[in-house]
Parts: structure tokens; sequence; C-alpha cells
């Protein structure tokens, strides 16, 4: 399976779909709101750069909050 680029509507639908908002910074987020992220995470199959700094959870979070433009 290939993956598509993540459009700013995909990465707004993650958020809804699994329910963690992107406009307030990943350290405030509750354990499930961090789950969550995980989950959409598998569900997109993302994998953090191996050079990154921090969780997977933290590094996916960044990159939707980057692709949306927040």
């Amino acid at each position: 399976m290939t993956r598509r680029r993540l459009t700013d509507w995909d990465a707004r639908d993650y958020a809804c779909w699994f329910k963690f908002p992107l406009n307030c910074d990943f350290h405030t987020l509750t354990s499930t709101q961090v789950e969550n992220v995980l989950s959409a995470a598998d569900h997109h199959q993302y994998r953090k750069p191996k050079n990154a700094n921090g969780s997977r959870a933290r590094c996916f979070h960044d990159f939707l909050r980057r692709t949306v433009g927040i």
C-alpha cells in the first residue's frame, strides 16, 4: 500500500476522527488524547524521523500542525 501526501483537510480529519485538538501545544494534551494521536499515527502508518527529538506522538502531532499551518 502506498501512502499519498497528507493534505491539510486530511490532517483536520485525523484530528476530528480521533478526537484530539490541533490548536494547542502537545504538552497540554491529556493522556487519552495522546493515545488518540498515536492511533492516528498508526492509521497513517507514520514513522518518526530517525534524528527526531521526542516521541512518535509528539512528532506526528507537530507534523499535522505544520500540515494545517498552525
